[in-house]
């Protein structure tokens, strides 16, 4: 198995940013569907739902939250990716 490297030999954090950044996508669109759809009209693959003219209140807010922190967790896996592939580039300069 091999794994992607910067410059400085550390593992790139870049894939885990981007799995983060499509799952949090996923679940913000999932939410807007969930409250746009009522709960009896949703496609069979969101799961068995009885016919109500109601929405799924808690899977849309959990649709949201879960998006909303896969999206959060992606900046600052990104965000602290570069800044220790910064820091290992100034220090492969000075030596």
């Amino acid at each position: 198995m091999s794994s992607v490297s910067n410059a400085g030999g550390q593992p790139s954090r870049r894939p885990i940013a981007l799995v983060l950044a499509v799952i949090g996508v996923l679940g913000i669109i999932l939410g807007i569907v969930y409250l746009a759809v009522p709960a009896g009209n949703l496609p069979s693959i969101f799961g068995h739902t009885t016919p109500a003219n109601g929405h799924h209140v808690v899977r849309m807010g959990v649709s949201f939250v879960v998006g909303v922190a896969c999206l959060i967790g992606a900046y600052f896996v990104n965000k602290s990716g570069k800044a220790q592939a910064g820091a290992s580039a100034q220090a492969s300069t000075r030596d």
